[in-house]
């Protein structure tokens, strides 16, 4: 019995793998303005911007307070 096991986890482990090289092949082979079309839009977005300077805003915010220990200008 454990032998058929072993030669179904060796078809499946095969399987798995050529269908990964499968995708990875099928997404090499995209145009890269394909994939990214949804990005040029994101400038124009509202909340992408308004997250964004938060997270800049907290970033700096935290450099500076520890470089004030450390004594680093801001």
């Amino acid at each position: 019995m454990s032998g058929k096991w072993v030669v179904l986890l060796v078809v499946l482990g095969l399987t798995t793998t050529l269908l990964n090289l499968v995708i990875l092949v099928g997404q090499m082979s995209a145009p890269a303005s394909a994939r990214s079309a949804g990005a040029s839009k994101l400038p124009d977005d509202e909340d992408f911007t308004d997250g964004l300077t938060k997270i800049i805003r907290k970033t700096v915010r935290d450099y500076c307070t520890v470089g004030k220990r450390d004594g680093i200008d801001c």
